[in-house]
C-alpha cells in the first residue's frame, strides 16, 4: 500500500509539475519568429490573407510572424510537413476545410491525420455562390435547377479540379437538387476564365472569388449561403430563401498547430487571434468580399472543425470518387 501512494503521490506531482512547466512556457511564450505554413503557393488567396494575419499577430504577440509556403501535392506536402513539426507553438498551420475534414475521406493513403493537429482558432469564414455566366438563361438557382433538370449533365461547371472544393461543392448541390452537371477540371489554368470566356456556364466556389467580377457584372450570381442576404448583393437571394436549407456550404480558414502543443500556448495564440479578428479595420477586410472574422477558442475550433467534417464526409462518399496522390 506504502509503494502504490508514494507512486500515486510522484504521479501527481509530475502531472503538477508538467502543468507548471506549460504556464511557464507560455508566459514566456514566443521568444523567437512564429512560422505558419501554407501549403498553397504565393500569390494564393489563402496566401495573401494568411500574410495579412501574420501581420496584425506580429505587432499582437511581439515576435515575428512568418509565412512559408509549402504547395503540392493537392495541399498534402505542407500539411504532412506542419503535422510532423514539434510541439512548440513555433510552427503553425494555416488549415482549410480540404485538409482537415474532407481529404482523409477523398485519398486512399494520406500521409497525415486530422487528429495530427491541435486547433487554435478559426479565423474567417466566407459565404459561397453559385455564379454564372450572363449568357445563361437563368437569373437564380431555381431557374438553374429547371434548366439542368431539362437537359440533364448539358451544363458545364468549372473546377480546380477533380475532388476540389468547387467540385465538391457543385457536387453537393447537385445532389441536394436532383441535377447533374459536366464537371470540367481546370488543373493548370484558372476555371474562371473559361467561366468568364462562356466556356462553362456556371461554378460554385467561395464568393470571394468571385465578387470583383460580379460586382463589375461580368458574371452573375444566382444565390450565397448564409441565413440573410449579403449587404454588398441585396438583390441576390440565398439558397435558403429559395428553398434549399440543407445547403450550408462555406469555406473558412483557422490556424492548428501539432498535436501535443502545451494548452496554454493554444489558448495565449487564439485569444491574440480573438483580439485581431474584433479590429474594425479586420471585419471590413472580410465584408467587402463576403466574409466574416472569427477568432474562435481552441475549443470552439475543435467543435466547428467535427461539424463540418460531418457535413463534407457523406459529399465524399456519395459523389463516389477516391483518388491516389501522385509524386
Amino acid at each position: 500500500m506504502a509503494i502504490t501512494r508514494r507512486r500515486a503521490l510522484g504521479a501527481g506531482a509530475s502531472i503538477l509539475m508538467t502543468g507548471l512547466g506549460q504556464s511557464a512556457f507560455a508566459q514566456d511564450y514566443p521568444t523567437k519568429p512564429i512560422r505558419i505554413i501554407v501549403a498553397n503557393p504565393p500569390g494564393s488567396g489563402l496566401d495573401a490573407d494568411t500574410r495579412f494575419w501574420a501581420a496584425g499577430l506580429t505587432g499582437i504577440l511581439g515576435q515575428s510572424v512568418i509565412v512559408d509556403n509549402r504547395p503540392g501535392g493537392a495541399t498534402t506536402i505542407g500539411t504532412s510537413l506542419a503535422a510532423k513539426a514539434a510541439p512548440d507553438g513555433y510552427t503553425l498551420l494555416m488549415g482549410i476545410p480540404s485538409s482537415l475534414c474532407y481529404m482523409s475521406e477523398l485519398y486512399t493513403h494520406l500521409p497525415y491525420k486530422p487528429t495530427d493537429f491541435d486547433a487554435i482558432s478559426q479565423l474567417t469564414t466566407l459565404r459561397s455562390v453559385a455564379v454564372a455566366h450572363p449568357s445563361l438563361p437563368a437569373s437564380n438557382v431555381t431557374e438553374l435547377i429547371a434548366l439542368a433538370k431539362a437537359k440533364p449533365g448539358s451544363i458545364n461547371a468549372g473546377t480546380v479540379g477533380i475532388g476540389t472544393f468547387q467540385h465538391l461543392l457543385g457536387e453537393w448541390f447537385g445532389a441536394l437538387t436532383g441535377t447533374t452537371y459536366k464537371f470540367v477540371p481546370y488543373n493548370t489554368t484558372s476555371p474562371y476564365t473559361a467561366l468568364l470566356g462562356g466556356e462553362t456556364q456556371v461554378m460554385f466556389d467561395a464568393l470571394a472569388a468571385s465578387m470583383s467580377n460580379i460586382r463589375a457584372g461580368k458574371l452573375k450570381a444566382l444565390a450565397v449561403t448564409g441565413t440573410s442576404r449579403h449587404p454588398l448583393l441585396p438583390n441576390v437571394p440565398t439558397f435558403q430563401e429559395l428553398g434549399i436549407a440543407d445547403y450550408d456550404a462555406s469555406t473558412w480558414f483557422g490556424l492548428l498547430a501539432p498535436v501535443g502543443t502545451p494548452k496554454p500556448v493554444l489558448e495565449k495564440l487564439a485569444s491574440a487571434c480573438a483580439t485581431m479578428a474584433r479590429k474594425p479595420e479586420v471585419a471590413e477586410r472580410y465584408r467587402d468580399y463576403g466574409g466574416e472574422p472569427v477568432g474562435s477558442t481552441p475549443a470552439e475550433f475543435t467543435a466547428y472543425i467535427q461539424s463540418e467534417r460531418s457535413k463534407w464526409i457523406p459529399v465524399v462518399k456519395r459523389s463516389g470518387i477516391k483518388l491516389e496522390l501522385t509524386s
